[in-house]
């Protein structure tokens, strides 16, 4: 214990807490909301991330608050017409749908009667009543009185239920209101309107009549008086049913592929007459938004614009009959859009936020510039962040199913370079994210572990069959080679002379090389379990000789260069950690893992100082700004969660 209490005699103490959250479900249903503008002139938004409901504000990056109550991601979510409430739903074996008090950021009630997961939840227009459907393998469509909590009624399911909406009051022969609720859903080649009997609990259907075999993907009703159901379509086309007969009126093609998202529109007062009162927004799964006018047998486009992705949400903003039309959309790309849609074809879109679609792999900060921080995710996109706005600066792209999935970063301030599990090495821009160049075939089976060297002359890599390999950046040659690790090469860390690296391994092995000489310095055994990560610290003269490790033992480990076994390691179990990452000073260090959790730890006395919840799935990757007062962590949930580090 000596080595490290003389260093650091003088007792240091730090806290962190979150700060912000980069990440969208877009892939879920409807996970994106838009709340009404507050008196602050704020326009809140409420939207899935991860496994967390995160209450935010489009005018204000910096605006966050988040709902937890999820262990997996969301999969779906809703919001209450007047705000006051949301629903989230997720998949798994804790398959419950969480009802949230918007206003005082906590759960009201959470629903357990559905398994394998949620589907589609949705409130009425009167936000008294819930309806939520369960996955295929569930089959349960239940209507919840949100007064109480209780189920009014629970359906099984005979076919496949995958879009469903509220109709508010069913109408009697002569077109007024009766007591008893409508529900539209939709599926493989059905579309079913049910009549609610929310006094007796019942809940009768009756299929549409159709003359075309469709599978529906989205369901509303038309404003106001609800005489039409609109169905959107897998084929790209939307369907108009007239309810009280029942029957199929047109079909009106919209999109090349599926109908993501369909909003109906109240009437144009300037330019809509009784024959032509229909307004539809169509969002479809090759990016399309389009505004559709009809009287509901025949429709016509007004306005259209392209986004990048699947949509996956449409919310229009503020007056709904001026031109252009304002809109809020997301898509499955992970972009929020700010869309103005005009119907003289001068329609314009800008990005208020972007994620990464999938898991983010990587993290990495430049030398000496805590601003930004690249981050690299399995939809093959490398993006610098501008840590102040959480804007991206400089985006680079690779299609996947060609390289595979970015597995390390390393950044030089000016290049970014970056693995890939095609086993080349990229170098990008960091101006521009143009590639800059590529080492082919640079470890075969994949790069799995990357470093560069302080004097950024050459890098360093290691590969899926345990190679070592160091590469000079202005050449691309490779000047080492070095082989004794069996099994994937996980972790490289270089020390500050750049003369030595250390290699970490799944064979349980954790090896220090003469790069000079090419050359093993140093072997270090891990008794049990393959090693996933380590960070490198220097002793009282400054030597690079001592080091944490993180692994498949489900414990940290303190390693002496010295001493071929750990000279101590933690004695509670954590988990399967992924990753391990040393503060700039060397008085502290992170890890994150399997249990969803980022920990901060206080290195001289190998103190757990806090644990950190944020992210809903595996974390795969840290990194401490170079002035120690943020850490990054990013995870399989597609999350990249920004940590404050308060030290005292």
């Amino acid at each position: 214990r000596e080595r490290r209490t003389a260093a650091l005699a003088h007792t240091t103490m730090a806290s962190m807490e979150l700060e912000h959250a980069i990440g969208f479900n877009g892939t879920s249903d409807s996970p994106l909301h838009l709340q009404d503008v507050d008196e602050t002139g704020g326009e809140g938004i409420v939207y899935a991330s991860g496994g967390c409901v995160v209450l935010g504000d489009l005018r204000d990056a910096h605006k966050q608050s988040f709902l937890r109550g999820h262990d997996g991601l969301i999969t779906c979510l809703t919001l209450s017409p007047s705000g006051r409430l949301a629903v989230s739903g997720q998949h798994g074996d804790n398959s419950d749908a969480i009802v949230w008090d918007v206003a005082n950021n906590q759960a009201l009630y959470r629903l357990q009667e559905h398994d394998h997961g949620v589907a589609i939840v949705g409130f009425d227009v009167d936000e008294r009543f819930l309806l939520t459907v369960g996955v295929r393998l569930d089959a349960k469509l239940v209507v919840w009185d949100m007064d109480t909590g209780m189920i009014v009624v629970t359906c099984f399911l005979q076919k496949p239920v995958t879009c469903a909406t509220w109709g508010g009051r069913k109408k009697d022969i002569k077109g007024r209101d009766t007591v008893n609720m409508q529900v539209a859903t939709g599926g493989e080649g059905i579309l079913t309107l049910w009549t609610l009997d929310t006094a007796a609990g019942t809940m009768t259907g009756e299929e549409c009549v159709t003359t075309v075999t469709r599978n529906y993907s989205k369901l509303v009703f038309s404003c106001g008086d609800r005489d039409y159901l609109f169905a959107g379509s897998s084929s790209g086309d939307f369907t108009s049913f007239h309810v009280k007969h029942k029957v199929m009126h047109s079909v009106t093609a919209a999109c090349s592929n599926a109908v993501t998202s369909l909003v109906s529109l109240p009437a144009d007062r300037a330019t809509a007459d009784d024959d032509d009162r229909f307004r539809l927004l169509v969002g479809g799964g090759d990016g399309l938004i389009a505004l559709f006018q009809g009287d509901g047998r025949n429709f016509r486009i007004l306005a259209s614009v392209q986004v990048s992705g699947a949509v996956c949400s449409l919310h229009p903003k503020g007056d709904l009959c001026i031109s252009p039309l304002p809109l809020l959309a997301g898509t499955a790309s992970g972009f929020m859009y700010d869309v103005k849609l005009d119907i003289p074809q001068k329609s314009a879109v800008q990005i208020l936020q972007e994620s990464h679609c999938g898991a983010v792999t990587a993290v990495a900060f430049a030398p000496g510039d805590p601003s930004n921080v690249v981050t690299t995710g399995a939809d093959g996109t490398i993006r610098l962040w501008d840590l102040s706005t959480y804007t991206v600066l400089t985006k680079g792209e690779c299609q996947v199913t060609k390289t595979g999935k970015p597995t390390c970063v390393c950044f030089s301030g000016e290049v970014i370079f970056t693995g890939w599990e095609d086993g080349k090495l990229r170098a990008h821009d960091a101006e521009d994210g143009q590639l800059l160049w590529t080492i082919d075939d640079a470890h075969r089976g994949g790069v799995t572990a990357l470093v560069c060297a302080n004097n950024v002359k050459f890098l360093v890599t290691g590969g899926e069959k345990g190679e070592v390999r160091a590469w000079e950046i202005r050449t691309r040659d490779m000047i080492r080679h070095l082989k004794q690790h069996s099994m994937p090469v996980t972790s490289l860390q270089m020390t500050p002379d750049d003369s030595k690296v250390l290699s970490a391994s799944r064979d349980r092995s954790i090896l220090m090389w003469d790069l000079k000489a090419g050359v093993r310095l140093v072997s270090l055994q891990q008794p049990m379990g393959g090693i996933n990560s380590i960070a490198l610290f220097l002793d009282e003269a400054g030597e690079a000789t001592q080091l944490v490790s993180v692994g498949q033992d489900k414990r940290v480990s303190f390693w002496h260069t010295q001493e071929s076994t750990p000279l101590e390691a933690s004695s509670k179990g954590i988990g399967e950690q992924h990753a391990v990452a040393r503060s700039s000073d060397g008085k502290f260090f992170a890890t994150a893992g399997a249990d969803h959790k980022v920990r901060l730890w206080k290195y001289d006395t190998t103190e757990l100082l806090i644990e950190g919840v944020g992210h809903s799935a595996g974390v795969l990757h840290l990194a401490f700004s170079p002035d120690d007062k943020q850490l990054v962590s990013v995870g399989e949930d597609g999350n990249v969660l920004v940590w404050n580090v308060y030290k005292m």
